[in-house]
């Protein structure tokens, strides 16, 4: 007999990768980001501010200051939209021909791009996570490794987006993000 284990359900259990795509905001994003190596990583992260009152002071409140919303991955491509939209900017040409080129510097303006997230849990369900509006962190360091792949770092933050990927209105609490989970 086990003891000590809790209620739980297995088809609830994940694990593995997923697939990142792309597109304007407004739309549902369609373009692959393809390869990745590595986890990719979902982060929520609220700041909240406390307040006290008395004597001895006791927490009489809290309330959200700031929401942060992160995805993470790590790309195994030369893909250089890719590369453009992490930094926020940047003109590309040539993609898909025989000469393909970057061209970047010296634009204060950053580019956003709604993602969407698709990963399947052993079960076969989906989960599917939606940032309606996001900005690439402006930064890359791709590192050019002796004995493993290349490896291009993507980091997006979530912006308060105004519509979902149908072009509907976001309500007031809904802005950043929406996960789907459809069992089979």
């Amino acid at each position: 007999m086990a003891y000590n284990v809790p209620v739980y359900e297995s088809e609830r259990f994940s694990f593995g990768p997923g697939v990142l795509y792309m597109g304007a905001p407004g739309t549902t994003p369609l373009t692959d980001v393809g390869a990745v190596k590595g986890n990719s990583e979902f982060s929520v992260e609220r700041t909240k501010i406390q307040v006290w009152q008395g004597s001895p002071k006791t927490l009489v409140g809290e309330y959200v200051v700031k929401e942060e919303v992160k995805l993470k991955a790590n790309g195994i491509e030369w893909d250089l939209d890719n590369i453009a939209y992490v930094l926020g900017a940047g003109a590309t040409t040539g993609i898909g021909g025989a000469t393909e080129k970057l061209e970047f510097g010296g634009n204060m303006a950053m580019t956003n791009r709604a993602l969407r997230f698709v990963h399947r849990p052993p079960d076969g369900s989906t989960i599917d996570l939606h940032i309606f509006k996001a900005q690439g962190s402006g930064k890359i360091a791709i590192s050019f490794n002796e004995e493993d792949m290349h490896e291009f770092p993507f980091e997006f933050q979530a912006l308060e987006g105004t519509s979902d990927f149908e072009n509907a209105a976001l309500a007031a609490s809904k802005k950043l993000f929406k996960i789907i989970r459809t069992k089979v």
